[in-house]
C-alpha cells in the first residue's frame, strides 16, 4: 500500500526535470499503445474490404490495399513483355519473371506481351518455342499480344525482324551516333605483331574513318564489318534509375553480388558494344532496345544479373533520341545453400516448369503462388492467393537482394489450394475443378497397375474423384497419392498384416470375435450414403425407420470393441495404412469388395446393397 505513493510522488518529480515546452509536447502525443491498436483494427477492416471488392480494381482505386500503398505503380495501363529464348525447358525463374510482367499489365489494365528472342539460331532447340507457350498458358499467363495471336507491332519473333534492325543500325549510322568496324581477329601491326587494342574494341581505330571510305570499304570492295555503337560524352560518369534499387551508376556486378550474365558485360569494358554482327544479325542489346521501343513497352522487370547491361540500353535510347522503359531489376533465386539455382536441384525438386507440372503434379495457381512471393513483398496477411488475387494485390514492392527457395513453402501451398479445389467441387457439386488433378492421378495408376483396376463399376476418373475428396488432405504430387492409397486401386492380400492374437489389451477382443461380426455388420452397413456419412450404419432395409442413423461406434456399447473394429476393418481393408475413414473406405470399395476382403460369403437371400 505504501509503494503505489511512492511511485506517484517519484514520478511527479521527474517531471519536474522536463521543460514546460517538451511536456506540452508529449501530453499532445497519443498513446502508443493505442496507436498501434487503431491501425491493426483500420488494417482488418481494409483487408475485408479489399476481399469484399471486385477482383480487378483501377490503380486509381483508393480502397484497395496496394493503391494504399502506392509502390510505383504507374498512372495509366502498363505495357510489359516477357521475351525469352526458346533454348530449353523454362526454369521457374523465367516464369517467375513473365508472371511479374503479366501482374503489372492486368494490374494497371494494360497488356501483356510475348516476345521471341531468336536471334542466336545455334542455341535454339527444336519444339523449344511450342513448350514455351504451352507452359505460360498452363500457367494462366496468357499474352495479348505475340506469336499465335498476333498485334498491331508484330512480327514477335525476332528472327523475322532482320530488316527493321538493319534499318534502325543505318540510321544510328547516318546520324553518327555508330560507325563500321573492319577489324578481325586475324588484324596485325604492319611489323606482324598483333596491333594495339584501342578504346574502341579496334585493332584499328576505325570510329575515325570518314563516313565515305568506310561505306566505300564495306560496299564497293565489300569489306566485312560489323557496326559499334559510339557511347556518349561522360557515359561512365552517368547514373541511371531502377524501380528496385533507386540511382545506380553502371556496375561490373549486380546490386545483389552475382556476376553479370553471358550478355551482361556488354557495354561495361573499354570497347564500343557491337550492334550488328559482320553475319548482318543483331546483338541481343541492339535487338532488345529496338524491339522494346517499337513494341511501346512502358516496364521492363528482369532479374539482377541484366543489371550491368541497363547503362547500355540507356545509351541506346539516348542514341536514338527515345525516351526508356521503366526498369525494376528483381533479384535471383537461390537454393539452400544460397547457390543460383540450376534447373536441377541437389534436394530433389525439379526446377523447369514442365517437370513441376509432369513429373511433380504441381498445380499452376501453386507455382504462380510459390513465384509471386519470392521477391515480392505480399501486403496482405494471407499467403495463399490464386491469380485474381495476385493481380488485386500486385504493386511493384520487390525486396532488394535474391531469394532462397525452400520447398516446405511450395508443398504447403499445394495443400492450401488443393483444398480450395475441394471446396468448390462440393460446393458446386461437380468434378470440373478437380480435372487436371485426377488426370495426373489416374496416370499414375494406370502406371502403377496395368492390369484392371478396381472402380467399383465406374469410370476410373469417377471412382479416382471419389477417392479424392475422401483423402484429399494427403495430396502432395500424384506418385506419393497413388503409393499411399494403392488398396483403393488394387489389392494384394500379401500386404495385410498377420492378424493379432487380441485386437484390444482390455478386453482381449480376438480375430475370430471380428470375424463372425463382419456378416452383420455388413448387412447394417449404408453403402449408399455418400463417403462423408459412412461411419454410420443403419438398420436392416426391411425395417421401417430405416432413415435413422445408428453410429458404428454404438453398435457395441463398449470403446475398446469399438476401437478394435476400426483397427481390425482398417488392417483387412486398406493394409492397416493411414488414411481416410474407415467408413469412407468401406463406402468408396462398396459392398462386393468389401466382402471379398473381409471374407464373408454372399448371402443369396440378400445380395448385397
Amino acid at each position: 500500500m505504501l509503494v503505489v505513493p511512492a511511485l506517484k510522488s517519484s514520478a511527479k518529480s521527474a517531471e519536474a526535470w522536463i521543460c514546460a515546452a517538451c511536456l506540452q509536447r508529449r501530453q499532445r502525443l497519443p498513446s502508443r499503445r493505442f496507436s498501434h491498436a487503431s491501425t491493426r483494427t483500420a488494417a482488418r477492416r481494409s483487408q475485408y474490404a479489399v476481399s469484399q471488392g471486385p477482383q480487378q480494381r483501377n490503380v486509381s482505386s483508393d480502397s484497395s490495399t496496394t493503391s494504399r500503398r502506392n509502390y510505383k505503380l504507374p498512372g495509366t495501363p502498363a505495357r510489359t513483355r516477357f521475351a525469352p529464348s526458346p533454348t530449353g525447358y523454362m526454369h521457374i525463374g523465367g516464369l517467375r519473371t513473365a508472371l511479374f510482367s503479366y501482374l503489372l499489365a492486368k494490374r494497371t489494365e494494360g497488356q501483356f506481351l510475348l516476345r521471341i528472342e531468336d536471334t542466336d539460331q545455334k542455341r535454339l532447340v527444336p519444339g523449344a518455342e511450342e513448350r514455351l507457350c504451352q507452359d505460360l498458358r498452363w500457367a494462366g499467363l496468357q499474352w495479348d499480344e505475340g506469336p499465335q495471336v498476333g498485334g498491331p507491332h508484330g512480327p514477335y519473333k525476332q528472327s523475322e525482324r532482320t530488316h527493321i534492325y538493319q534499318e534502325h543500325a543505318k540510321q544510328l549510322l547516318d546520324s553518327g551516333s555508330a560507325y563500321r568496324c573492319f577489324c578481325t581477329p586475324q588484324t596485325t601491326a604492319s611489323n606482324g605483331t598483333k596491333a594495339a587494342y584501342v578504346t574502341s574494341g579496334c585493332y584499328q581505330d576505325c570510329s575515325s574513318l570518314p563516313a565515305e571510305q568506310a561505306e566505300d570499304l564495306a560496299l564497293d570492295q565489300a569489306k566485312p564489318y560489323t557496326i559499334r555503337l559510339k557511347p556518349p560524352p561522360n557515359a561512365h560518369k552517368r547514373v541511371y534509375s531502377d524501380l528496385v534499387y533507386g540511382r545506380i551508376q553502371r556496375l561490373k556486378r549486380s546490386p545483389s553480388g552475382n556476376p553479370v550474365s553471358d550478355d551482361g558485360d556488354a557495354g561495361i569494358d573499354a570497347a564500343d558494344t557491337i550492334l550488328v554482327k559482320s553475319d548482318g544479325t543483331p546483338t541481343y542489346h541492339f535487338a532488345n532496345v529496338v524491339d522494346d521501343h517499337l513494341m511501346r513497352i512502358t516496364h521492363v522487370i528482369r532479374g539482377s544479373e541484366w543489371m550491368a547491361s541497363t547503362p547500355l540500353h540507356y545509351d541506346l535510347y539516348s542514341a536514338f533520341e527515345w525516351t526508356p522503359p521503366t526498369f525494376a531489376h528483381v533479384g535471383l533465386l537461390l537454393d539452400e545453400t544460397k547457390a543460383k539455382l540450376s534447373k536441377r536441384s541437389d534436394s530433389g525438386l525439379v526446377l523447369d516448369v514442365k517437370g513441376m507440372r509432369e513429373q511433380q503434379g504441381i498445380l499452376p495457381e501453386v507455382l504462380c503462388n510459390f513465384l509471386a512471393l519470392l521477391g515480392w513483398s505480399n501486403p496482405g496477411r494471407n499467403d495463399v492467393m490464386e491469380m485474381r488475387e495476385l493481380v488485386r494485390d500486385f504493386d511493384l514492392k520487390f525486396t532488394k537482394g535474391n531469394s532462397v527457395v525452400k520447398n516446405e513453402k511450395l508443398w504447403f501451398l499445394q495443400k492450401q489450394h488443393v483444398a480450395r479445389r475441394c471446396e468448390v467441387a462440393r460446393e458446386t457439386r461437380s468434378s470440373e475443378p478437380l480435372t487436371g488433378l485426377i488426370d495426373a492421378i489416374g496416370s499414375k495408376v494406370r502406371q502403377a497397375f496395368p492390369g484392371p483396376v478396381h472402380t467399383r463399376g465406374q469410370s476410373l476418373e469417377a471412382y479416382i474423384g471419389e477417392v479424392f475428396l475422401a483423402d484429399s488432405k494427403s495430396y502432395s504430387t500424384p506418385q506419393h497419392y497413388v503409393d499411399r492409397n494403392r488398396y483403393f486401386f488394387h489389392f494384394d492380400a500379401s500386404e495385410v498384416p498377420a492378424e493379432a492374437e487380441t485386437y484390444d489389451k482390455d478386453v482381449h477382443i480376438t480375430a475370430g470375435a471380428l470375424s463372425e461380426f463382419m456378416a452383420d455388420l455388413l448387412a447394417h452397413f449404408d453403402f449408399a450414403q455418400p463417403y462423408r456419412d459412412s461411419r454410420f450404419a443403419v438398420p436392416k432395409p426391411e425395417r421401417e425407420d430405416e432413415a435413422v442413423l445408428t453410429p458404428i461406434d454404438l453398435v457395441k456399447q463398449y470403446k475398446s470393441w469399438n476401437k478394435a473394429l476400426m483397427r481390425y476393418l482398417r488392417e483387412k481393408l486398406s493394409y492397416g495404412l493411414p488414411g481416410p475413414g474407415v467408413g469412407a473406405i468401406m463406402a468408396i470399395l462398396g459392398y462386393e469388395e468389401c466382402r471379398r476382403r473381409l471374407g464373408v460369403k454372399m448371402d443369396a437371400g440378400k445380395g448385397g446393397w
